[in-house]
């Protein structure tokens, strides 16, 4: 090969490396060092959720059987009252009017809830330290508020529950206390 076309080879070559280094170093040039990208937040508010007592939850007047045991039993959803076993239901006399513990709940429109009710509780007869077992049932343990968020929300559930009733169960009014709690989920 002559001289002259080894000298442009080369010269062709260098050039080329040259090009090749400039561009590296244009593309090291124009690397970022730093970056943005726009991010979104939200939120979303609700109202508070309330729990208010319509009734409370009452097995009425019971006559206590003359021998063996009976139960007495409060529907959640109806607030129906039956006795099975000994024993008798009176429709008269102080606390005649049994039927179960209503509530409604308000709060955002369209949200679920939990409902919380403790499996049992004791009452305590006035008066006296007898007690006796209830044992609660409530009509769900979830539930939905009508309606759409924006917008209050209501909803309705009850809770019934059984206590036994022996030949020797002392006689007198019994009292107690049992805690419901609603949450959003």
């Amino acid at each position: 090969m002559p001289k002259s076309q080894m000298n442009a080879i080369r010269t062709l070559l260098t050039g080329a490396l040259a090009a090749t280094a400039a561009c590296s170093l244009s593309s090291a040039a124009l690397a970022q060092a730093s970056a943005t990208q726009a991010t979104n937040s939200t939120a979303t508010i609700f109202q508070p959720i309330l729990l208010a007592k319509n009734s409370d939850l009452s097995f009425g007047t019971v006559v206590r059987p003359i021998s063996g045991s009976g139960t007495v039993t409060i529907d959640p959803a109806t607030g129906n009252r039956n006795l099975t076993g000994s024993g008798a239901l009176l429709n008269t006399g102080p606390n005649a009017a049994a039927g179960r513990a209503s509530y409604t709940v308000t709060g955002e429109g369209g949200q679920t809830f939990s409902i919380t009710v403790p499996a049992s509780f004791n009452m305590t007869r006035t008066g006296g330290s007898e007690t006796i077992a209830v044992t609660l049932t409530a009509t769900a343990t979830t539930g939905a508020l009508s309606s759409a968020l924006g917008a209050t929300g209501t909803s309705t559930f009850g809770v019934g529950g059984a206590i036994p009733v022996a030949n020797t169960t002392a006689s007198g009014a019994y009292t107690g206390t049992f805690n419901v709690i609603v949450a959003y989920n």
